[in-house]
């Protein structure tokens, strides 16, 4: 009988009750739950033989094209009793170069060599030469169940990249090696490095016994026809990847007819595209989700009611505050504070301190998120504390007014952000981008955000941009708006 002490136990457990379902499908190669632990093991021995010591960091830069390498390295890593450090594969060299400066990996298995060549490694290889020696895997009952089994790179949105820390205690919450989910399987395309992509897709199988099938580069056709051959029980898409789904031409042309669900979440949900997928297909349950990289953040939506409530993401949990500027917990329903999240397996920044004590709080994580609760007790995002635009003295959060934008029959993406103004202190600016084949003048757009906002909520500045620039993830960077539109702001107010 195996003891399931880390969740590359439970894998074993799978291994031996659903060996032959599908575990992992990247559509070139699938993947069944006993080959996946035998794998595991031979690359787990195959590290060990090559010197890896416990606790020592291996470079995952690996992208959705190998999702099966992926699953089988970041188990095997776990089993040779590294710590795996995932990376997305388009970032920049330099966030590259940053992120293996701050995890300092021993190894590295890779898919895009030439990304890391410069990088001082003891050992590289390539996800089709990846070392294996099964005569070599250490014993998983000596190795530590309470260690750091990952380190997950921060998204990067609003400055240098950082590396959460995930327990193995923590990627064992909850977990039933037995379960099996409702939903069979699922169909995404988030990188297999983030919080969603890695606790969530990654690990899922092992939770829940389903098949996660993972397009290997997002385009919205190949998502919907995949969605199609594969009839899978979910779909999880991020809402920009929605929003190019639902605007792509022929999507009417794809039912969806065998899927069950569509979750979405990682980043502001515009509200249009949850009624514009609830009209073309009446037959999927919508969930929004939020939660975050850093922790103790886990909730969604539940009803179709709750789902098509702007900025709604479910019921405001046990585990989660709402606090104001001085830290104290907010009771009154419609009164906006920072989401706070209790952690039952405290994270941190890895070697970054002054980071981790700003952050995590007494077991609590201070996610620089602001919301409310409505009065029937649901959590009503209202964007980040950062980005909170302070005009003439009245707190104006970015996410209302992008809200109304996203309603703009002709605008697919919309940002929000505060310039500088010397008599009001900082002013409302926008950009957008247009929908395929739509025109909109600014003025256009502007005078239907006049007649649905006050009128210190409409921009005065607004961009229409060819293309937004977004993160790996599919987020939208304002830290790369910012300059643009201040230029814009102050050409307006001059000219």
């Amino acid at each position: 009988m195996v003891q399931v002490r880390r969740i590359s136990d439970a894998l074993k457990v799978r291994a031996q009750h659903q060996a032959d379902d599908i575990a992992h499908d990247d559509t070139r190669r699938q993947l069944t739950f006993a080959e996946w632990d035998r794998e595991a093991d031979e690359v787990a021995g195959g590290l060990a033989a090559a010197g890896l010591a416990p606790g020592d960091r291996v470079f995952l830069p690996i992208s959705n094209r190998h999702a099966v390498e992926m699953a089988i390295t970041v188990f095997a890593v776990f089993r040779a009793g590294g710590i795996a450090c995932p990376i997305n594969t388009r970032l920049s060299p330099a966030e590259i170069r940053d992120f293996a400066a701050l995890t300092t990996p021993r190894f590295c298995i890779t898919d895009v060599p030439e990304t890391v060549a410069s990088l001082d490694l003891a050992g590289c290889w390539s996800v089709d030469a990846m070392p294996r020696d099964i005569a070599a895997l250490p014993d998983q009952a000596s190795l530590d169940a309470n260690g750091d089994a990952e380190i997950l790179g921060t998204s990067g949105t609003t400055g240098k990249i950082k590396g959460v820390v995930i327990s193995h205690p923590d990627l064992m919450t909850g977990l039933n090696p037995t379960h099996r989910d409702r939903s069979n399987s699922t169909l995404h395309a988030l990188p297999l490095t983030g919080s969603g992509g890695n606790l969530g897709i990654v690990m899922l199988p092992v939770r829940g016994g389903a098949t996660a099938i993972t397009q290997p580069k997002f385009d919205p056709k190949g998502f919907l026809e995949l969605a199609s051959e594969k009839q899978p029980d979910l779909i999880y898409l991020v809402p920009s990847m929605l929003r190019l789904v639902l605007d792509h031409p022929d999507v009417s042309q794809y039912p969806l007819a065998g899927v069950k669900y569509l979750m979405t979440g990682t980043a502001p949900l515009p509200h249009d595209s949850v009624k514009r997928a609830a009209q073309l297909w009446p037959h999927l349950r919508i969930r929004n989700s939020y939660g975050m990289s850093e922790g103790g953040i886990g909730i969604a939506t539940t009803s179709k009611e709750q789902v098509l409530k702007p900025g709604c993401v479910g019921k405001l949990p046990a585990h989660m505050q709402l606090r104001d500027e001085s830290g104290q917990v907010i009771t009154e329903p419609n009164v906006i504070g920072e989401i706070y999240g209790k952690q039952r397996h405290p994270r941190r920044y890895w070697n970054d301190p002054d980071a981790t004590a700003a952050s995590f709080r007494d077991g609590w994580t201070k996610t620089g998120d602001l919301g409310y609760v409505d009065d029937d007790g649901d959590l009503i995002m209202a964007g980040r504390s950062k980005e909170l635009i302070i005009r003439g003295g009245y707190n104006i959060t970015p996410l209302e007014i992008e809200t109304v934008l996203h309603q703009h029959p002709a605008v697919q993406q919309a940002a929000v952000v505060g310039v500088p103004h010397d008599v009001l202190g900082e002013d409302v600016a926008a950009a957008v981008t247009l929908r395929p084949g739509a025109q909109a003048r600014p003025d256009d757009i502007l005078s239907f955000c006049r007649q649905h906002l006050a009128d210190n909520k409409v921009p005065r500045t607004l961009l229409v941009l060819p293309e937004m620039p977004l993160n790996p993830n599919g987020k939208i960077l304002k830290k790369e708006l910012t300059g643009p539109l201040t230029e814009a702001a102050a050409r307006r107010r001059t000219g």
